[in-house]
């Protein structure tokens, strides 16, 4: 992310995670002025761009943390950071699942009392593939887990957007 439309303009970010979702608020030739979750504005190239619409559930900070012991990640030594997809391994039932604190649930369906599919950490990243309209719903993909997320959990998605299949 530089200061300005060009590479003449200092570096002021570095994106090492791919699939984090951006505003484009505005563009200048082959330069887009973006914004992140965060709130970080700065300007890219539109190479380093994608049409896939991904989300980020909110919360985790900008420094991330170290993967644990045996904690899944992409390369060895990895920090985990606020656009990694944490999915957790293993939650005993949908009961345990419930009663965890500061973590998002994924759905079976657009329903908080239908079966929960996986378990959303803050930081993860994944893709939107349904965003009915009038809904205050979306269906989702993380890690290879398919369900519905409420939109107000996550960042990624205009107040009002709707987001049909392709």
């Amino acid at each position: 992310m530089r200061k300005g439309p060009g590479q003449r303009y200092p570096i002021e970010w570095v994106y090492h995670r791919r699939g984090l979702p951006v505003e484009v608020e505005r563009e200048f030739d082959v330069w887009r002025l973006i914004e992140d979750s965060d709130g970080m504005k700065g300007w890219v190239h539109q190479a380093t761009l994608v049409g896939q619409r991904t989300f980020v559930i909110p919360g985790q900070p900008p420094e991330g943390h170290a993967a644990a012991v045996g904690e899944a990640s992409a390369k060895s030594g990895d920090v985990i950071g606020k656009a990694d997809a944490r999915v957790l391994g293993y939650v005993p039932g949908d009961s345990e699942a419930r009663q965890r604190q500061g973590d998002t649930l994924l759905y079976g369906q657009a329903d908080e009392n239908s079966a929960v599919i996986a378990v959303l950490q803050p930081g993860t990243v994944g893709t939107l593939k349904l965003c009915p309209q009038g809904s205050t719903w979306c269906k989702v993909v993380v890690k290879g887990y398919t369900g519905w997320l409420p939109r107000r959990v996550f960042w990624g998605l205009l107040p009002g957007e709707t987001l049909q299949p392709s």
